[in-house]
């Protein structure tokens, strides 16, 4: 069974913001459920667990057991997983959560300034012939 790192945003609210460390796919299934299908951002996947399904859905039981799934007067656990042999999820695949869900692997850089252009010397000795022809018709215009 597949586990991953994620943030919960409780409620859907992206300004409360838990971390969940190796939680199983079961488990990301029940929080969306709770707090909403948005609610699971930057899923991280990390690694395998070996766990029965039984085995899980009494985990999510004894975890989850009283909550209800939004809108809903129904436990979570019960609706995501019914029947004496539900299948728990095994894989994020199975989740089909959208691609921006996923935590980023990198970030996008600014591009380095280009460096401006230094001067040919042959530019240089103009420019400096043209200053001392400026400077010297000034002085004339002064005398």
């Amino acid at each position: 069974m597949q586990t991953a790192n994620c943030y919960v945003e409780l409620g859907g609210d992206s300004g409360t913001k838990v971390p969940k460390y190796q939680i199983t796919v079961s488990e990301i299934a029940v929080l969306r459920a709770i707090h909403g299908p948005d609610s699971i951002t930057e899923v991280e996947p990390t690694d395998d667990v070996k766990r029965s399904d039984r085995e899980e859905i009494k985990y999510l039981y004894e975890t989850y057991g009283r909550a209800k799934a939004l809108g809903s007067d129904t436990g979570v656990v019960a609706t995501l997983f019914p029947g004496a042999a539900a299948r728990a999820f095994q894989t994020l695949d199975e989740l089909e959560l959208p691609e921006e869900f996923f935590k980023a692997e990198s970030r996008v850089k600014a591009k380095a300034a280009a460096k401006p252009a230094k001067p040919k010397k042959a530019d240089a000795e103009q420019t400096s012939a043209d200053v001392e022809a400026r400077l010297a018709e000034e002085d004339k215009l002064f005398d």
